[in-house]
């Protein structure tokens, strides 16, 4: 009895997000949105004029790109001082790295200013993808919806979540009441299998991670030749969630069938390989 209580549940969680993506569809465009990315990076001034105690407008373009990346510089005052320091020691931390931020190198320079250039696209693309979102959810079914859910959600293990930088939280701040980024859908499998196909497929992040990963071209190939199609899936990710049975990789495949894949992965690991 209480598997067919469940199996009841999730009937009526599917036929409720249906109805929502009908009227999503219905309702909004589709247009895909036109986002320019431009990776131009200024021109490395020397290393005499970055260091501690240098004061210059050099180190105010780095402290302007540093505050707007979200660390925590006291003001773009050209001044080489402690807090310069310490955010660009952090800076490199959440690279991966170990500095001490007492001085930029070209490499550093050119890493601050093309994760500034970044940030930017992502915030454009997130911004015009949210304007055109495809699917409108009534607040009151919404509710139901989590409600229904929240009785059949195996809740024994949680999926690993990805640690998110200050300038990805910034834009998923943008997608605040998106079903794919629910706390429950984040942490458990269960619900994420909750969440049909098409109603994933046509969620404004699904249409903003697209967007950020091929400018959702179902043709791009990344620069290695690693990573491929709309989603920008890997060769194992593409093997591992049933690609092969469609096409040899991402791109030779159709786009619904990329989406396909990619929501497998999705129901499995969440955002995760994505990075977020």
């Amino acid at each position: 009895m209480k598997t067919l209580f469940h199996m009841q549940k999730r009937t009526a969680i599917f036929a409720i997000l249906a109805a929502l993506l009908l009227s999503g569809i219905q309702t909004s465009s589709f247009a895909a949105p036109n986002t320019k990315f431009s990776m131009e990076v200024p021109s490395y001034p020397g290393q005499s004029k970055l260091q501690v105690g240098a004061e210059n407008s050099s180190v105010k373009k780095v402290q302007a790109a540093l505050i707007e990346l979200g660390y925590a510089v006291s003001s773009a005052n050209g001044k080489y001082g402690p807090s310069t320091t310490k955010a660009i020691s952090q800076f490199y931390k959440d690279l991966g790295d170990s500095d001490d931020g007492t001085s930029i190198g070209p490499v550093g320079w050119k890493r601050l200013f093309t994760a500034l250039d970044e940030q930017r696209a992502d915030e454009e693309a997130a911004q015009q993808t949210e304007a055109s979102q495809p699917i409108i959810i009534d607040p009151a079914a919404a509710q139901v919806v989590a409600d229904l859910a929240s009785a059949v959600i195996d809740r024994s293990k949680k999926t690993k979540v990805v640690k998110l930088s200050r300038a990805k939280k910034k834009v998923v701040a943008l997608y605040v009441g998106d079903i794919t980024l629910s706390k429950d859908v984040k942490l458990y499998k269960s619900a994420r299998e909750l969440i049909p196909f098409e109603v994933w497929r046509n969620s404004a992040f699904a249409r903003y991670i697209t967007m950020k990963e091929s400018h959702r071209n179902c043709k791009a190939i990344g620069r290695s030749g690693k990573y491929r199609g709309r989603w920008q899936m890997s060769p194992q990710f593409w093997k591992t969630y049933g690609g092969k049975a469609f096409a040899s990789k991402p791109d030779k495949a159709s786009c619904q069938d990329q989406d396909l894949v990619a929501y497998r992965g999705w129901v499995v690991r969440g955002w995760a390989p994505w990075a977020y």
